[in-house]
């Protein structure tokens, strides 16, 4: 037999169709609830110093506001990457062993993202910001790569147009580039780093848009 033709045959024995693929969804989803919770947790409560009064405690809650923008930041990138996520696997109808690898690598640096946003709100400089935004930026390009390697072991479901995946994957590149701008920006000004991540919302807008035309283009055609 061919060798072609065996690693084919095995290809197909590790593949699962969507009916199992339930099971790691429901893993992803289980650990970006458990990061989302995570992030609170790193607040930490202000302590009265011994012998000064309670009505001190407001100001100390007021000078964790650094916390508090990490806490709101980092929750709404997360749900931004959940929700691309679950954008990738609505057009998955089967998975094999690389991209369960692939989705455990998103995992991981889903995980460790409330680690670099404690290392942002308590050293806002260059490093601080950089370490965060390449975090980011990591977990944005596994999902990319997740993307990437359905498209390419033809996992998505059938009827998906070339330009459709294409701007799929611009959605998934679009905020890691951003952050790696970031990262850039932030050498010369750690302020102005931070508000290239405003970036994030009208480039992502544009591209939603973009894909609901692709959409709406691939339903009108004749099957």
């Amino acid at each position: 037999m061919p060798v072609d033709a065996v690693l084919f045959d095995m290809q197909q024995l590790f593949r699962r169709d969507a009916d199992e693929t339930d099971r790691l969804i429901a893993l992803s989803d289980g650990v970006i609830a458990i990061a989302i919770t995570l992030l609170v947790l790193e607040i930490t409560v202000p302590t009265v110093p011994a012998g000064s009064s309670l009505s001190i405690l407001p100001e100390l809650v007021m000078e964790q506001w650094d916390e508090f923008v990490g806490y709101v930041l980092s929750f709404l990138i997360i749900g931004l990457y959940w929700m691309l996520h679950r954008h990738v696997f609505v057009h998955i109808e089967q998975h094999d062993r690389g991209l369960l690898w692939l989705n455990l690598l998103f995992l991981l640096m889903v995980a460790f993202v409330p680690y670099g946003t404690s290392l942002f709100t308590t050293y806002p400089n260059q490093f601080g910001i950089s370490v965060y935004a390449g975090v980011l930026a990591l977990t944005g390009l596994s999902l990319a790569l997740l993307w990437n390697y359905a498209s390419r072991q033809d996992l998505l479901e059938e009827g998906l147009t070339s330009r459709i995946v294409l701007v799929q994957e611009a959605r998934f590149l679009a905020s890691p580039l951003v952050f790696i701008l970031s990262i850039a920006v932030a050498a010369v000004d750690p302020t102005l780093a931070v508000l290239t991540w405003g970036l994030l919302l009208p480039i992502n807008a544009m591209l939603q848009s973009r894909l609901v035309d692709s959409l709406e283009q691939a339903s009108q055609q004749p099957q």
